[in-house]
């Protein structure tokens, strides 16, 4: 009897607008006319929003956006098998995606402001509660959408969802140059994109749509197996998403335990930390106030991480003379602002770092190419860098040579290569190795 209850309680079949859903959602997704204008305003919205740091110009963009409706239509179309209605949906996606991010790349190069700011920041890493809500997002969506009664879930679906903001952060990565928040936030997009549309499917199929019927039946058994195919693909990325979260998820509570804890215990104050996983390197950055953290504590904490499978994570740790309760007398927005501050200066360094890096590996290529013209007797001659460690536990880099002779060398041979590299790499001392 309690069963009973429940089942009726829950039941959505006898409020279910079959026809209507789909005469909605079929006529929703087609973008042109008006939803074109409407588009590129959200998308622009959006930016200023992100731009300026301010939530409710976001919220406004994400209100009047349209994109919800191919999402839904391509959820719908697997569901019940039409393969018109899909190819419309994925179309029009793929327009509005495009417009999105046309207008989001031009605003930003013309901006006056350009700053990365804390709203930009929060959409370039997914996470296992972005999963979550665009799921359950998806799930009020189209729940809402199938009823014969008019409801108000739409709005809130569209501000929680929030598809529009990650596609104008990729705009933000086109015009800056910065792949690693154009490819972070457009992954955003396209993992809220896929659970709509994998939550509007599952409804669907327990709402018993009926699947859309075909006089060829050899056909329609082909669109049914296309259908299932689709899913099928479409889950494998959002597998792949879920499998990272939970190693990500461990190897957090891991550096918390071995790198963060250990920080503490020394008497300083954890103000904010995170990863930083958009390099092959992964960056641990830890906030903190209190005593200085030596390099010689940082390489033993480095050491450890290695030891527990944790090589591929490099310590960046940031010092400020602020404590937590500091922090709590401030106001919300100016406490915000700070910490953000900290992370921008500490990701800028990191950039510049790499960039700087790069620019070192290009020049010794070119070197060492130079290097095997001007003086033929070497076989080969490879210029790189290696760290030494003196007795202070100070790193230290050296230029390095790696040669090899091809055969009897005159006396000046390896004094006048010693010269170019130096003069060339802009070093006065050098390592020499005989391969």
């Amino acid at each position: 009897m309690a069963g009973n209850f429940f089942k009726r309680f829950t039941d959505l079949s006898h409020t279910t607008d079959i026809d209507g859903t789909i005469g909605r959602i079929s006529s929703g997704v087609s973008l042109k006319g008006f939803n074109i204008w409407i588009l590129v305003c959200a998308s622009i919205l959006a930016c200023i929003g992100l731009d300026t740091n301010s939530v409710a110009v976001i919220i406004g963009a994400m209100l009047i956006s349209p994109l919800m409706s191919p999402i839904l239509g391509v959820g719908l179309s697997l569901g019940i098998h039409d393969r018109e209605l899909f190819l419309r949906s994925l179309k029009n996606l793929l327009v509005a995606v495009a417009l999105s991010l046309l207008s989001s790349t031009l605003y930003f190069l013309v901006s006056p402001f350009g700053d990365v700011t804390e709203e930009l920041l929060s959409r370039t890493h997914p996470t296992l509660l972005d999963v979550g809500v665009a799921f359950v997002g998806g799930v009020a969506g189209i729940v809402s959408m199938s009823r014969k009664e008019t409801t108000n879930a739409i709005p809130g679906v569209a501000i929680a969802t929030a598809l529009m903001p990650p596609l104008c952060t990729s705009g933000f990565g086109l015009a800056s140059g910065n792949w690693e928040f154009f490819l972070g936030a457009f992954y955003l997009f396209f993992i809220n994109a896929l659970f709509i549309s994998l939550s509007t499917y599952l409804i669907v199929k327990y709402l018993k749509f009926p699947i859309k019927e075909y006089i060829d039946k050899r056909k329609q058994a082909s669109y049914t197996r296309i259908s299932w195919v689709l899913l099928v693909l479409s889950l494998i990325p959002s597998i792949y998403f879920l499998y990272t979260v939970y190693n990500n998820s461990k190897a957090k509570l891991r550096i918390q335990s071995l790198v963060i804890k250990n920080i503490e215990r020394h008497g300083n104050e954890i103000l904010k930390w995170g990863i930083d996983a958009s390099d092959s390197v992964k960056y641990v950055n830890v906030y903190y106030s209190g005593d200085v953290v030596s390099e010689q504590q940082i390489d033993s904490l480095q050491a450890l991480c290695k030891q527990n499978g944790l090589a591929d994570f490099k310590i960046k740790v940031l010092r400020v003379n602020v404590t937590k309760e500091e922090i709590t007398g401030l106001s919300t927005n100016v406490a915000r602002q700070m910490l953000n501050d900290w992370q921008i200066k500490m990701m800028t360094e990191r950039q510049e770092d790499s960039a700087s890096w790069h620019i070192w590996v290009n020049e010794a290529k070119v070197a060492s190419k130079e290097a095997k013209v001007a003086f033929p007797v070497f076989d080969s001659i490879n210029i790189a860098r290696s760290i030494l460690i003196d007795d202070a536990t100070h790193p230290d880099t050296l230029v390095t040579v790696w040669y090899k002779p091809s055969g009897k060398m005159h006396a000046d041979d390896m004094s006048n290569l010693t010269a170019f590299i130096k003069l060339r790499m802009h070093t006065d001392t050098l390592l020499l190795n005989k391969l």
